[in-house]
């Protein structure tokens, strides 16, 4: 695995002031950017490639740039468009409904030079036919309930007509990138795949189910938008520092599991969302760890019980246990500057205080050349600043990413105790059902499966250390294990066949596997 160095020509001159969550995890991991909205990134970059003829492909290591859609007419009409209901109140005559809404529509439409929303009544046989289609987009839109603004709303990804980017449409109407929700991470998410060893399978089923296939919705949403609008320029600045890594491979392996299911495209998202956001997870927990030189991260799962447990608690500490680990690495990474000969040739210098600073410059873009206080501070109080400057710019984002996103992918809990834990809801345990079960698996195998491929922690034979170590019996784990049974069973999910068989089966594939 190479870890590459930060390009040279960077795209942003607004980007980082300090480069080092970014050496470690890409530009950038970001906790405000919902699993969802990674994957929704996702789609745009994967289809302005496609356009561009390179989908999943990068001609050089970082040298992702693209230019994806805006289609701001689809989201004025589904997320800037309170008028639609006033009209219908009104209970006017189908021409003069049409009349009064694109009236309305052309005095506060933001971000369009023209506002014409006229070719719609070609479109739509009544303007009820075109309200309820309005309808239907906005109860089917991802995180719809959410209370951000119109542009930063995003309608469900039935195909590549209803993708564009996270915009601020300003007062005056100009419109601008926004980094907040689409923060990068679909880009790491894109860079990833690129990387994967079964990146050219990806690619065959990604372009074939999402772009060259779209699901009938999806011709809804092309009546209401019409052509495509992009971006007016291109955006680049993506950075992943692996050349390589097994999160790679692992995450495509997952995603390749759903996407060859015989279910259409868009059941299969909210199962791609959720091994996504377990994989960057673990991607960052990974990297982490070996910053640290520390072993692959374990996370002890307590299928929730009705009282207080054993691996309840050990659950809760492994959970504090992973959430410190991205900062300890952040400051790991810096004070490993201070093992290196440059190092020792800087504070051995003449002029030890420039020299040091110059070096942390080169690796951290820190501190500023025109800062002549920061530039005379002695090397170690030097370093001990940069890594205060550090930590608080990785606790505003990157350092809740483990936390924020566990929660969102229903890995963790607070449910029944004052202390968060892993504890998994229906929902992930579905995921991770039809993600590593092709057709039916033993139970003692899929609880395997799970340590060794995600290292979560359930069963007994998977906690030998804790239990070796006394911090469990192994009764403890076990109980974990049997409510784990009886979970999937009430979920159709498993079926004992005696008293010593269980199976879990996938249930898109119930019918190959019988």
């Amino acid at each position: 695995m190479e870890v590459l160095a930060r390009p040279t020509h960077f795209e942003e001159r607004s980007g980082p002031e300090i480069w080092v969550d970014e050496a470690i995890w890409g530009h950038r991991l970001h906790d405000e950017q919902s699993p969802w909205l990674t994957f929704l990134e996702f789609l745009n970059v994967l289809l302005a490639e496609k356009v561009a003829g390179r989908a999943l492909q990068e001609t050089s290591l970082n040298s992702l740039s693209y230019r994806p859609q805006t289609q701001l007419r689809l989201r004025n009409l589904v997320f800037n468009n309170p008028h639609i209901t006033t009209v219908l109140a009104e209970d006017r005559s189908d021409e003069l409904a049409w009349t009064s809404w694109l009236e309305k529509m052309a005095d506060t439409a933001g971000g369009l030079e023209s506002p014409d929303f006229a070719y719609l009544r070609d479109r739509f046989e009544t303007f009820r036919d075109f309200a309820a289609v309005i309808r239907f987009l906005q109860g089917s839109a991802i995180e719809g309930d959410s209370n951000k603004r119109w542009s930063s709303k995003f309608v469900f990804p039935f195909g590549p007509n209803g993708l564009y980017e996270d915009v601020n449409v300003k007062v005056n109407g100009g419109v601008t990138t926004d980094r907040r929700f689409f923060a990068r991470t679909g880009e790491i998410l894109y860079l990833m795949l690129c990387r994967s060893q079964r990146v050219e399978e990806l690619r065959e089923r990604l372009v074939g189910q999402f772009l060259q296939n779209p699901a009938p919705y999806d011709g809804m949403v092309r009546a209401l938008q019409g052509e495509a609008q992009l971006a007016k320029a291109d955006r680049g600045g993506a950075f992943l520092p692996c050349s390589s890594h097994p999160a790679f491979d692992r995450l495509a392996e997952d995603w390749l599991a759903i996407l060859s299911l015989p279910i259409p495209a868009y059941d299969a998202i909210p199962h791609l969302v959720a091994v996504t956001g377990l994989n960057l997870i673990l991607y960052q927990l990974d990297r982490a760890g070996e910053v640290l030189g520390s072993e692959r991260a374990s996370l002890v799962c307590e299928i929730v019980s009705p009282k207080k447990s054993v691996v309840r608690d050990l659950s809760a500490d492994s959970y504090q246990s992973n959430n410190a680990l991205p900062q300890q690495a952040m400051e790991r990474f810096i004070r490993a500057t201070t093992e290196t000969s440059q190092w020792q040739t800087a504070i051995t210098s003449d002029d030890a205080a420039i020299e040091v600073a110059e070096l942390l410059k080169r690796a951290f873009d820190w501190p500023d050349p025109d800062d002549d206080d920061e530039r005379s501070i002695p090397p170690e109080e030097l370093i001990d600043r940069l890594v205060n400057k550090a930590a608080v710019r990785h606790k505003q984002h990157v350092g809740k990413v483990h936390m924020t996103w566990a929660r969102a992918i229903g890995l963790s809990s607070r449910r029944s105790s004052r202390r968060v834990r892993y504890a998994p809801t229906d929902r992930l345990l579905k995921t991770l059902v039809v993600t590593c079960v092709a057709k039916r698996m033993e139970f003692k195998d899929f609880l395997a499966t799970l340590a060794g491929r995600y290292g979560l922690i359930i069963g007994d034979h998977q906690a030998r250390s804790f239990i070796d170590s006394g911090n469990a019996d192994q009764e403890d784990f076990s109980d974990n294990a049997r409510r784990l049974e009886e979970r999937l069973a009430s979920l159709g999910l498993l079926k004992r066949l005696s008293d010593s068989c269980a199976y879990v089966e996938n249930p898109f594939q119930r019918g190959e596997a019988a």
